[in-house]
Formats: C-alpha cells, structure tokens, sequence
C-alpha cells in the first residue's frame, strides 16, 4: 500500500484548510492509499531555530512521518500572497525528510488574486530538497467552501481536486518506481 501525508498547515482549529486536507485523506483512502494527516493546529512543534529544535522529539517523530511518506500533499492557507509561515517551518524543521519526494500543493486563499502563491513555495522545495513537485495545484477561493467552512466537491471544483489528486498518485507511483533507474542513467553524463 502506498503512503501519504497529507498536512493541514492552518493553525486556527477546524478551518477551510483542514477540510481541504481531509478531503484529500478521504479521496486518496478510497483509492487504497495509506494516509497519515498532520493537522498544525493539533500539533505542539517548535519553531526552526536552525540547531536545537531538531533535538525536539516531536520534530524527530515529524520527520520520520515525513519519511515514510511516498507522496506528500501540502494544504495551506494563503496569506498576504504567500503560503503561511507554519508550512514553510513544517518543512524547515523536517528537512532530512523531504529529499526527493513527490509534492502536490493546495492553497486556500481569501480571494482570486494570490493565484501564483504556491510558486515560492515550489521553487524551494524542488531547489533545496530536490522534490519533485506535481505540475498542477489546486487553487481554493472562498467560493470553494460552504458557509460552515466545508469544502464544496462540485462542478469545476470537483474535477480540478480530481485532477489534482489523480496526477499526485501518478507521479508518486512512477517516482517511487523508477526513481532509481533515472539516477543510474543521471551518472552517465
């Protein structure tokens, strides 16, 4: 069976972003993944310092969480045009697990205009741990969410997060299988 960690980085407790996430877990159980969700708001982790907080058991628990996963799926909130600063400490503080994982972004915005938001985010993932990002994001507006905060799986919607989740699985199911072989044909030049 295949693994997945799928990460709610909001901190504020039942949010859009955490229903976001477990729609993931939820779609990616059903095609007979294995799914570990980490919900930030839940968690008790350190902010990086750069040194002691890797000491921090927890942070050691995360990232062999981390580790153990074949594909990861990054649910966060977007704010003043950027992922928040919890996702970027969540990969911060598990940095020795994220070298060459398969990772698929969610964002989830307060309106339209934070659309290139992830990009940042997907530059330092595939510069400084050598991830594989998956080539499609899913943008969530408001308008993507109930009034309760529940995320709406309809229309284009429905089939973006279906897009989204499919070329996820995809890519992580052909990364974890040929990974090795296009690092021997990597040495031949």
């Amino acid at each position: 069976m295949h693994q997945a960690l799928v990460l709610s980085a909001a901190l504020k407790p039942g949010s859009k972003t955490l229903s976001a996430a477990k729609a993931v877990r939820e779609k990616l159980s059903k095609c007979n993944w294995s799914v570990d969700l980490v919900d930030l708001s839940a968690e008790s982790l350190p902010i990086c310092d750069g040194a002691s907080c890797y000491q921090n058991a927890q942070v050691k628990a995360m990232t062999e969480r981390v580790k153990a996963a074949r594909l990861l799926v990054l649910c966060f909130p977007v704010y003043n045009y950027q992922p928040n600063a919890a996702t970027k400490n969540f990969i911060e503080i598990t940095n020795d697990g994220w070298k060459d994982k398969v990772v698929g972004l969610i964002a989830n915005a307060g309106g339209d205009k934070s659309y290139l938001a992830p990009m940042p985010l997907a530059a330092s993932l595939m510069f400084d741990h050598r991830c594989l990002i998956v080539p499609r994001f899913l943008y969530l507006s408001p308008s993507c969410y109930g009034e309760a905060g529940e995320i709406k799986l309809e229309g284009l919607t429905k089939e973006l997060f279906d897009q989204q989740i499919a070329s996820s699985m995809e890519l992580a199911e052909f990364w974890s299988t040929n990974r090795l072989s296009l690092k021997k044909a990597e040495s031949l030049y």
